[in-house]
């Protein structure tokens, strides 16, 4: 059993340590026996016989330690010999590129074995930390495909052409400032907001939106047999639809976090403004005072001290003023549980560059941003190698119960 003495700081410093002890950690933590008797069972992989457990080995150890290709990986198992023994293999018995490659195929057929893997992972830290998945972050990140996508008929017939709105990736390969454009593959991801890990997934063509995957992603987050209940669900305005606040609210009991879209033809004027505040009868946004039940409560802005009717008519006569309470099911998109004009709501949006963190780190630390693979099934389980060991980090740390080393990895 091999366990790791030295502290470990941020996920950055996990993954450059280049540590052994690291590999040897995310190893064991993995729940990979299952797959590994199905690999075990069928034909060996080259002509030597390469064991199925040391292949399995290298390509975790190929994504922990950032190797851009597979030939990268094999250059560093001949120059490490530690690494070498953690995976079972000596200097004259190395496999080659080929070799991990006809592997990684055959991992392809065990898409599903690999998805339990993530699903078992996930599950252990539901158990080892109690409020892992209360808050959950929704968002997707672009996946380049090793193809050119200008040609008539590009080598990767999987890959799509998809665009997203950003300005802060001006000039990267696109005509249009306020557009990004690449070609290849969309990874959406729902995260835990709080420590920043992965709870559910999906690839899919990068042409496909946003908003009709949020729902898929939701119902692998959170299974009806793991009992978890999200108390928060936060996305951007990609993800702004009624379809998928009235699911969050009323299918999982959780407050959706959304921007809404503030559209000029989409507007309620007297009725109440562009972030759904009703407006009182002398013109001004009414003032949130509270939640009762499944109903929003809100109070005339002069009776709260928050501003002056201008109107000649008062819209109550009692000094408590005007009180409006409006039923949340009915419109959950424009009136949702927690009202976007409020200081909980703009808290809790903050926790939405948790996703974008992991973004960062899944695909420039743990290679999604140089794949060299073809085909959305390998794209796919070479996204789920990354997230795996992501995972595996974090639950065999709290599985040796360093639950600050298990905050302080991701933050």
């Amino acid at each position: 059993m091999h366990i790791i003495q030295a502290p470990l700081f941020d996920f950055e410093a996990f993954i450059a340590d280049k540590s052994n002890n690291h590999l040897t950690l995310v190893l064991e933590a993995l729940p990979a026996e299952k797959l590994l008797v199905a690999l075990e069972k069928e034909h060996w992989t080259g002509r030597k016989g390469y064991w199925v457990r040391g292949m399995w080995a290298c390509l975790i150890a190929g994504v922990l330690y950032g190797c851009k290709t597979r030939a990268e990986l094999v250059r560093l198992l001949r120059r490490d010999k530690e690494m070498r023994m953690v995976c079972g293999f000596n200097k004259g018995y190395l496999p080659g590129d080929d070799a991990l490659g006809r592997f990684l195929k055959k991992l392809v057929k065990h898409e599903a074995l690999l998805e339990e893997c993530f699903q078992e992972l996930v599950e252990r830290l539901r158990q080892l930390v109690p409020d892992f998945g209360a808050k959950l972050a929704v968002d997707s990140t672009d996946i380049k495909a090793y193809s050119n996508g200008h040609r008539e008929k590009p080598s990767d017939p999987d890959a799509r052409w998809g665009a997203k709105g950003a300005g802060h990736r001006v000039g990267k390969g696109n005509n249009n400032g306020d557009l990004y454009y690449w070609f290849g593959y969309k990874l959406h991801l729902v995260v835990d907001a709080v420590y920043e890990l992965p709870v559910s997934f999906i690839v899919t063509p990068a042409n496909e939106s946003d908003t009709t995957n949020m729902k898929p992603l939701l119902k692998k987050a959170v299974p009806e047999e793991s009992g978890a209940k999200p108390e928060v669900v936060i996305g951007d305005k990609g993800y702004d639809s009624q379809d998928n606040c009235r699911s969050v609210f009323q299918e999982y009991g959780a407050m959706p976090i959304i921007p809404i879209r503030e559209k000029e033809d989409a507007q309620l004027p007297d009725i109440c403004n562009a972030k759904g505040t009703p407006i009182c009868s002398c013109g001004l946004a009414m003032t949130y005072w509270g939640r009762d039940g499944n109903y929003l409560k809100y109070r005339c802005p002069q009776a709260v001290g928050k501003g002056v009717c201008q109107s000649r008519f008062r819209c109550s006569t009692s000094p408590y003023g005007y009180v409006l309470k409006l039923p949340i099911m009915q419109d959950p998109r424009r009136h949702p549980p927690v009202p976007r004009e409020t200081k909980k709501w703009k808290r809790l949006y903050k926790l939405r560059t948790a996703i974008e963190r992991v973004n960062s780190r899944v695909k420039e630390l743990l290679g999604l941003d140089h794949l060299t693979l073809r085909g959305i099934a390998k794209v796919t389980v070479r996204s789920l190698l990354s997230l795996l060991v992501m995972l595996a980090a974090a639950a065999g740390m709290a599985q040796r119960h360093r639950w600050q080393d298990l905050r302080v990895l991701v933050t």
